[in-house]
């Protein structure tokens, strides 16, 4: 674990998704101390004209401006504040450099996951 949700208006040009979801896998784990086997990536698209922002409705993924891709990193609790900035960071980088959406179009929020909030391989996960 970390999870990555990102979810997103679809593009207008074509997108080669399951290559950026391998190339932020990548990134993130060469930004941080996470091993990539614990690292899982989801991309899901906002149906066309099905997200708002101060009422606008677009029906594809803006490069700047609204509408930023929306980013949920869930994560263990045991991680130190510097390596969930690094995260966060690295997620953010990786995107923009993928999709073409600028970094400051990128809104992510890190969900805290607490020892024993978690069920995995048939069983309930602790950490210290």
């Amino acid at each position: 674990m970390p999870l990555i949700c990102i979810k997103s208006l679809p593009f207008e040009d074509e997108c080669d998704i399951p290559d950026m979801i391998k190339g932020i896998t990548s990134d993130l784990a060469r930004a941080t101390d996470v091993s990539i086997e614990h690292i899982t990536v989801t991309w899901e698209f906002i149906p066309s004209r099905q997200y708002a922002v101060a009422g606008l409705m677009p029906a594809s993924q803006p490069q700047s401006g609204s509408h930023p891709i929306l980013v949920d990193i869930h994560a263990p609790s045991f991680h130190k504040m510097e390596c969930v900035e690094a995260m966060m960071e690295s997620v953010a980088f990786s995107i923009s450099k993928r999709s073409g959406v600028s970094f400051s179009n990128i809104f992510i929020n890190y969900c805290k996951v607490q020892s024993g909030n978690v069920f995995d391989h048939g069983e309930v996960k602790r950490w210290k």
